[in-house]
């Protein structure tokens, strides 16, 4: 499964992206991959989409995941089963509300994530036990191959 997790700050580059790096990504998620999600995160995504109407705007790609049954949410019994042991959570720098991100990504197949949010992506390349890769640019992550 060719999975990404894009966090709400980087999503809003998704309204009018100027930058061909993110219009690469919306392609990509459009024509084949898979867009990881949480309850949490869908509803981040509705607050701050301006209305959801821009046909590259991450609302209407979610729509269109959704009908396509690329879109892999995860509900939550599945992310309050992944506990983060009290040891990892003093360690981490995220704000508690981005714990459930943390997860989210943890969770996903290939644990790969978009997020302009400094203290998340080392939380998340950081985290004992996983490899996952979380990166600020679209071209920092191999998300293609």
């Amino acid at each position: 499964m060719k999975d990404i997790f894009v966090d709400n700050c980087a999503a809003k580059n998704f309204a009018n992206p100027a930058d061909p790096e993110y219009k690469a990504l919306i392609g990509w998620l459009h024509d084949e991959g898979f867009l990881a999600v949480s309850q949490r995160l869908l509803a981040e995504y509705g607050r701050t989409s301006g209305g959801c109407l821009a046909p590259t705007n991450i609302c209407a790609l979610v729509g269109h995941l959704q009908t396509r049954g690329r879109l892999k949410r995860f509900t939550n019994p599945q992310l309050r089963a992944f506990g983060i042991r009290k040891a990892v959570a003093r360690k981490l720098q995220s704000n508690r509300a981005d714990y459930v991100h943390i997860k989210t990504v943890l969770l996903s197949y290939r644990k790969y994530a978009l997020t302009l949010d400094k203290k998340l992506r080392r939380d998340i390349n950081w985290f004992p036990g996983y490899r996952a890769l979380a990166a600020r640019r679209p071209q920092d992550i191999p998300y293609r191959g």
